[in-house]
């Protein structure tokens, strides 16, 4: 168990709030139908930039931030509009290639440091400062779920060609959707830049896409909740493996997402689920039913 007061905890907390920006970084971008694998990258570019500016132009900790997250924006919505053309499988392996172009340049460039990265960046962000941020921007997403854009993005995603038919103007839907992730991973960088004393290209590999990638996929295209509450579970089991085998956590995140798959095509918040849930339910309507038609499949 963790003590949310001591240093290390305040810090694991941020980090597994860091995993959940980045994870809603994702799922904004599946809205409209987008697998974006550029995630990591922006948020790379989020934290290198506020970093720097904090650093070396000595610029406040939170205008830094907000300058961070905003430069990974605009980098999303500059190369989206190329990246976008693509579909299907092209798409994510162009989005997988942008973010890891801009890894790559951040270690070969000697003002970032190189693979040394940055040592010395204030850690100003707390555990609060990080919550108050995904609060918000949680009831953002829950806003522009009930509303009309939100109910155009997920048009979009069913099939963006009946949504383009109906007057959704697709293009751009698809632009601003990808420039957002762009700017809640850039925010999660820079978040997580100004939670640590130093930060390097090897923070931003592989395996943490692997990670959020299976933590959104389990989570859902649905509703944004999906992906909090499955990057919250699994970021806190991964915290209680400890350092264990790779392989453990390969089979866990593996094995929750074929269940997953299997069982909740849409995520754990399934709509079936709730229907399944809500038919089987001890006092629901049709609870009684339910277990009339088992019994008598059970007799037969």
């Amino acid at each position: 168990m963790f003590n949310w007061l001591d240093p290390y905890s305040q810090f694991v907390g941020v980090s597994l709030l860091v995993n959940v920006l980045l994870v809603l970084s994702l799922f904004v971008a599946f809205q409209c139908g987008v697998l974006s694998l550029a995630s990591v990258g922006f948020a790379a570019d989020g934290a290198y930039t506020s970093a720097l500016l904090n650093i070396k132009e000595g610029w406040p900790p939170a205008l830094s931030i907000a300058a961070g997250a905003l430069a990974a924006g605009l980098l999303a919505l500059v190369f989206g509009r190329l990246i976008l053309h693509l579909r299907g499988i092209y798409l994510a392996l162009g989005s997988f290639a942008l973010g890891q172009v801009c890894v790559l340049i951040i270690a070969n460039m000697s003002f970032t440091g190189g693979n040394e990265g940055i040592i010395g960046i204030p850690t100003t962000v707390g555990l609060t400062t990080a919550a108050v941020v995904v609060v918000v921007l949680c009831a953002l997403l829950q806003i522009l779920h009930q509303s009309r854009i939100g109910r155009a993005l997920r048009a979009m995603r069913l099939d963006d060609r009946v949504a383009a038919g109906v007057g959704v103007n697709t293009p751009a839907y698809r632009a601003w959707a990808f420039a957002a992730s762009g700017v809640i991973a850039g925010l999660a960088g820079a978040l997580g830049a100004f939670s640590t004393v130093t930060i390097s290209p090897g923070q931003y590999d592989f395996t943490l896409l692997v990670q959020i990638l299976a933590m959104a996929m389990i989570g859902g295209a649905y509703h944004w909740s999906g992906g909090v509450i499955a990057a919250l579970v699994i970021g806190i089991i991964q915290q209680d493996l400890g350092q264990v085998a790779p392989l453990v956590q390969g089979l866990l995140y593996g094995g929750l997402l074929v269940v997953v798959m299997m069982l909740l095509p849409e995520g754990i918040i399934d709509r079936r689920g709730f229907r399944w849930v809500q038919g089987h339910w001890p006092g629901r309507p049709g609870a009684s039913q339910a277990m009339a038609s088992l019994q008598s499949a059970g007799r037969s």
